[in-house]
């Protein structure tokens, strides 16, 4: 082999082992998207069902139109046909939310809590199966099979959606496709799917957005069976209008970065509000700042929630 055919051998060998060492590296960070762990999170405050906050309820499962059977509980209020649907975040489960079902339901809302298609075990548990968690790309699917519940099951005719993190961008996507949701709080919302998990990477691997990051995202969605650059929260905002919506995110959120609210904010379209809390990590508006928080979320359902025609 002449020298010249040595030094050609030589960069492509060292091309095809940044080449591997790149995939392997998006295929690992895609892993830690698609699967996460699923634990007890001690900012949802209490375990155990809905009877731990004093709230009568029944079991439910529904499906998706993507053909899964998902689980929760509906928790009935008298005479209402007014419904919120908690939506938990990333590697969390239906808990997340619970901790707003008493004020809410005391108030005169049903409410519905479910684990979104990563969480297919009994109700509370946590189980995991083998399905993907999407960063709302499909869990959309599961929000608007909650809203097929609640409408068909159910009979109710004012629909409202409470999200938490990635459960706010899911349902900042399946309130711009589903006219059914009427009125839609995002609590620590993302903007874009490539931009989290670069705050992410860069914030506790140190490592910068490119080139890694896009392969990241890209291999994500090939998974998946989606493309994550099609279902980005900024990209949808907008269609929301002229149902109204509220943002609210902690000034101090480490996770996902107060940017991301405030650019929400600035692509939706009104009627919309925003609550910047003084709280100082992810979705912990309620844990910090407990009765502003309950005050602002029940004062934005209660001023905008209506049965269309009229009734309560």
């Amino acid at each position: 082999m002449t020298k010249q055919k040595k030094i050609w051998a030589g960069i492509l060998a060292a091309v095809v082992i940044v080449m591997a060492s790149a995939f392997g590296a998006a295929w690992y960070f895609s892993s830690a998207i698609l699967f996460p762990e699923v634990a007890w999170d001690p900012i949802y405050v209490k375990n155990g069902d809905p009877s731990v906050w004093g709230l009568a309820f029944e079991n439910i499962t529904f499906p998706t139109s993507d053909g899964l059977t998902l689980n929760g509980w509906y928790m009935p209020a008298d005479n209402s046909r007014k419904v919120i649907i908690l939506v938990h975040g990333h590697g969390a489960t239906l808990h997340e939310g619970m901790k707003y079902s008493p004020v809410l339901h005391k108030a005169g809302y049903n409410v519905i809590a479910f684990n979104l298609r990563r969480n297919l075990g009994n109700p509370g548990e946590g189980e995991t199966g083998e399905h993907f968690a999407t960063m709302g790309c499909l869990e959309k699917n599961d929000i608007i099979g909650a809203v097929d519940f609640a409408a068909n099951m159910k009979g109710q005719k004012a629909i409202g959606v409470l999200g938490f993190s990635m459960g706010s961008a899911s349902s900042i996507l399946a309130m711009a496709e589903d006219k059914r949701i009427n009125a839609g709080v995002f609590n620590s919302a993302f903007a874009g799917i490539e931009d989290e998990i670069a705050d992410v990477a860069r914030r506790d691997y140190h490592i910068p957005r490119y080139p890694l990051i896009p392969l990241v995202v890209w291999i994500a969605g090939l998974r998946a069976g989606t493309s994550f650059y099609r279902c980005s929260a900024i990209d949808h905002i907008g269609k929301i209008s002229p149902r109204p919506l509220f943002i609210m995110h902690c000034k101090g959120d480490k996770y996902v970065e107060l940017s991301h609210g405030q650019r929400l904010f600035a692509a939706a379209k009104e009627p919309k509000e925003m609550w910047i809390a003084p709280c100082t990590e992810h979705v912990e508006e309620w844990n910090q700042c407990r009765s502003e928080a309950e005050r602002r979320v029940l004062g934005f359902f209660n001023r905008t929630l209506k049965i269309p025609g009229g009734g309560e």
